[in-house]
């Protein structure tokens, strides 16, 4: 896992293919006696004709696993010596996943590398999310138990991965440690028997997670004496959290609170942080319901107090903004603030069915949901009492003041409505209508002229059945704003020749300031446990989102290549 310097001039990856080949062989001779084994590979490339990035660039991953009922081996070979544009900061390969499990009546026992998330992730949750370069497993050991349905705990301790900082080494001598546990009871589960067409369910759990870490270099000055910043070794997490269901009616509430733990995110303040959320959800015939709020303050937690991006993060602070996936819908997607927030979210979901006065002959479905999200309220405190702190002021301090129930500057909101309508057995239409509003400033720490962005986003799509292999589908998409670089337009169509073949043509146009097109043309084949995807065209810079964790990618231009195959 040591990383590579980058050659300008990349060569086919002799051990990639060594392994590749080794693994394709496993499901050959592992299928009998209650064994099993299997494989799978992912890989990106990307040439790019841009001047300042031309070149060969490529990520691989390669997956296996092989095992009985009982026991487990799975490992994961990375091959990032040349990474795509914006993911440099992963470069290297070799082995970071490796984990063998055991299992045996309800216990099971996991050595070396694992995933894992308490309750909601409020607290601690180990996930992979390679489209935002995210990987903090935790090296070590984990052991589980389960009851039924009734009982679960979980204890494990370890070492989070930080790319390949590590080398080849099992763990990174500079770096600290990982201890958590979690516990979910179900108590009315043990009076509950035989068959309950309507039970009434309560789960009650609780976690704990420690970070270990020694202390850095870093010093202030004041009063012209220089002093060293003492920084605690450890730092304690926990966190308490209660479901209530029945039928079709959920509660869910959780509270999370942490230690002092001074960061380069926080400007080394003193101060615990702290986390609730409350989310409810009923459904009725044909409809739903979801509320949601929660409120963060000082709750960024990473195993390593001077970290940044997404790296190294303990937690997980799931988004209260609806997740989009048309293309402007997400333009300007919002980024969770674990500093300070207050999120509130509501989505409102019905269908008419057909032979009703709307629904009409095929049905009509409707969608409706708002989210806001504004800042905590907070009043830094001058150390000395007097004027207005700067940030290298509250180094080493409690850093400021808070009213729970405080509102501060709005951050994001984003108001939408869309409808499904089918209108025959080979066409179906879907309008969307947006209202946002983006505090980039806020956000992304940076405005230029604009410090807010309002915009009005309009989606139409349709998918058309031409035949039963041939499906069409159209998206046209319209961004209007007066702010940044104004308006923005989308348009793509899509034929699939089902089984194998899909074609897609999309061009994204800036019609506000730049008048640029981000064209892109794509032919994907898939058939058994194959994928392959070849596209070509240019993409825009931006912030890149997935469940309000977001990254930075800068513009690319060039042939892109995906492969993927799973046996």
């Amino acid at each position: 896992m040591r990383p590579f310097p980058k050659d300008p001039h990349p060569k086919i990856n002799t051990r990639l293919l060594a392994l590749f080949f080794s693994l394709l062989s496993l499901p050959l001779f592992a299928q009998d006696g209650g064994m099993y084994a299997r494989f799978g590979l992912d890989t990106e490339m990307h040439y790019s004709t841009m001047q300042e990035t031309k070149g060969f660039y490529s990520g691989s991953y390669l997956t296996g696993s092989v095992g009985t009922r009982f026991v487990d081996l799975s490992l994961r070979f990375e091959e990032l010596s040349h990474p795509l544009p914006g993911r440099e900061a992963e470069r290297g390969w070799g082995l970071p996943f490796v984990a063998l499990t055991g299992r045996y009546e309800g216990v099971s026992l996991t050595l070396g590398d694992v995933y894992e998330q308490f309750g909601s992730g409020l607290l601690l949750r180990a996930y992979e999310d390679r489209a935002l370069g995210i990987d903090n497993s935790i090296r070590g050991a984990r052991l589980a138990y389960a009851y039924r349905d009734a009982f679960s705990l979980k204890v494990l301790g370890g070492q989070q991965r930080n790319h390949f900082d590590r080398g080849w080494r099992l763990f990174a001598q500079d770096r600290g440690s990982l201890y958590g546990a979690d516990a979910e009871i179900a108590p009315l589960s043990f009076f509950q028997k035989g068959e309950n067409t309507d039970p009434l369910s309560l789960r009650i759990g609780g976690s704990y997670v420690l970070k270990h870490e020694a202390e850095d270099e870093i010093s202030r000055v004041m009063n012209g004496t220089l002093y060293r910043l003492r920084q605690p070794v450890n730092v304690s997490a926990w966190s308490a959290r209660l479901s209530l269901s029945q039928n079709d009616w959920n509660v869910y509430a959780e509270y999370a609170r942490k230690g002092d733990d001074p960061s380069v995110l926080n400007g080394f303040v003193y101060r615990p942080g702290s986390a609730v959320m409350l989310t409810a959800s009923y459904l009725w015939r044909h409809s739903s319901l979801f509320l949601g709020v929660r409120r963060a303050e000082n709750f960024d937690f990473r195993s390593e107090r001077t970290a940044g991006d997404n790296d190294l993060k303990v937690n997980f602070l799931r988004p209260f903004t609806r997740q989009h996936t048309y293309r402007l819908a997400a333009f300007y997607a919002y980024a969770t603030q674990p500093l300070g927030e207050w999120s509130f979210q509501a989505d409102f979901a019905t269908k008419f069915p057909k032979g009703t006065p709307l629904g009409g002959r095929y049905g009509l479905s409707m969608r409706a949901s708002a989210s806001v999200v504004r800042g905590t309220k907070k009043e830094p405190v001058s150390p000395d009492g007097q004027g207005t702190p700067t940030a290298s002021d509250l180094i080493g301090t409690n850093g400021l003041e808070s009213s729970f129930f405080g509102l501060g500057d709005p951050l994001f909101h984003d108001f939408d409505l869309e409808v499904t309508k089918k209108f025959s057995r080979s066409y179906t239409m879907s309008l969307s209508y947006l209202n946002q509003s983006y505090n980039r400033l806020a956000i992304e720490g940076h405005a230029g002229a604009d410090p807010v962005i309002n915009s009005h986003i309009f989606v139409y799509e349709g998918k058309h059945k031409l035949s039963p292999k041939v499906t069409l589908r159209t998206e046209l998409q319209y961004f209007m704003s007066r702010e940044a670089e104004g308006d923005w337009l989308f348009g793509l169509v899509e034929c699939a020749l089902a089984p194998h073949f899909v074609f897609s043509i999309s061009d994204l146009w800036n019609a506000g300031v730049t008048k640029e097109h981000f064209y892109m043309g794509s032919v994907a084949w898939s058939g058994e446990a194959h994928r392959l995807q070849l596209s070509y065209g240019k993409t825009v810079d931006g912030v890149n989102c997935s469940g309000g964790v977001c990254r930075y990618m800068p513009a690319t231009r060039g042939l892109y290549l995906t492969y993927s195959v799973a046996l």
